[in-house]
């Protein structure tokens, strides 16, 4: 009896191990009719999705878990992610407002210096109509009757009549560059305030940006560590659920030549990598910096934050392709690289590295394509 027993438990550890790349499910007839009916919902499910999506959903998902644990590891890691992404997205904000407060600096010395430039130009044409206003006031200024008056003859008087238009000619002329001097310092300080206020409001900017950005850090170190610790604390059995379903041998000879499919073949290459919170590569990578990294290597430079490359390129309402860009979650906080046939390839979570796994659909909120 205690031999039927032991074998018994023995072929109940046998049934519960599960293959490293794609779940196995212990085939008993109840899992049987649950899988049955999970398939029909599934079925429904996929003739309500775009046909699109419809065609490349593989099929159904993962298997149960074995308990909480795992799905609790699971969702801190996925808080994490969330934590890190608004990390990088204050970081980027900072970095902005601080080349905008360069910037406004830059243009308020400019402005200055142009204002000093026209100011010493008005100081010559200034000079030069106290010259002229002054040469009148001395008896250059004559009229006409008085010019003929005392002309000797015909031609001295036409010379003294020429004399007295070149005077107001050089008059008139310098008053018009005296007032457009004027202007234009006026202009120029005015623009030179404009610019200072701009880079002091950057400044303040940035100063309230970088407390938010030290805070976001704290988080995302706190939410780290966590996970760290709970993913130390997990089984074997527990980690193998806990690790993301797919596999680290997809092939890298897709044909093609756009962009996005050369970006895929880059980003193929990282397969195996491990997943880092933060990381940008080319050894180690978050989600969003997988998707960076591989579309640097084509020379297309992506913001590094899931959410905003999730709003570059043209959306993708029909017909896939390699290399598009597949988005997670409201507001997104996961992304990665369409590969075909239902799959993407992305960095899923700490503890886990680089594979190829099927697409979520339940969860895509955005699809793009670059180029």
């Amino acid at each position: 009896m205690r031999g039927d027993f032991s074998r018994l438990q023995s072929r109940r550890r046998t049934l519960m191990v599960r293959d490293r790349r794609w779940p196995r499910v212990v085939s008993h007839r109840r899992n049987r009719v649950l899988r049955s009916v999970a398939a029909a919902v599934a079925f429904a499910a996929v003739l309500s999705m775009p046909p699109a999506l419809a065609a490349a959903d593989p099929g159904p998902g993962p298997a149960p878990e074995p308990g909480g644990t795992v799905a609790q590891v699971r969702a801190l890691s996925r808080q994490a992610e969330v934590i890190t992404e608004q990390w990088k997205l204050a970081t980027d904000r900072l970095d902005a407002r601080r080349a905008d407060a360069d910037r406004a600096h830059s243009d308020a010395a400019s402005a200055t210096a142009i204002a000093d430039q026209v100011r010493a130009a008005q100081s010559s044409f200034r000079a030069q109509v106290d010259r002229l206003t002054s040469a009148s006031f001395e008896g250059v200024r004559v009229s006409s009757l008085t010019a003929m008056l005392i002309s000797d003859s015909p031609q001295q008087f036409i010379d003294q009549m020429s004399a007295l238009d070149v005077l107001a000619a050089s008059n008139r002329a310098a008053m018009d560059k005296l007032a457009a001097a004027v202007s234009r310092t006026e202009q120029a300080k005015l623009a030179a305030t404009d610019a200072e206020t701009r880079a002091a409001v950057a400044e303040l900017d940035a100063a309230r940006i970088a407390g938010d950005v030290a805070q976001a850090r704290l988080e995302m170190g706190r939410q780290i560590n966590l996970v760290q610790e709970r993913l130390g604390k997990l089984t074997s059995e527990e980690f193998s659920h806990y690790a993301s379903e797919g596999f680290t041998d997809y092939p890298i000879d897709i044909a093609g030549d756009t962009i996005g499919i050369r970006a895929l073949r880059a980003a193929l290459t990282r397969q195996g990598a491990p997943y880092i919170w933060g990381a940008e590569g080319p050894t180690t990578f978050d989600c969003s910096g997988l998707v960076m990294w591989a579309y640097r290597q084509v020379g297309v430079s992506l913001p590094r934050v899931a959410y905003d490359q999730s709003r570059v390129g043209t959306p993708v309402v029909s017909g896939l392709l390699p290399g598009d860009l597949i988005a997670l979650y409201s507001p997104v906080s996961h992304i990665g690289i369409y590969v075909g046939n239902g799959l993407y390839l992305n960095a899923p979570q700490s503890g886990d590295v680089v594979k190829v796994s099927r697409v979520p659909w339940r969860d895509v909120t955005a699809v793009r394509r670059i180029g």
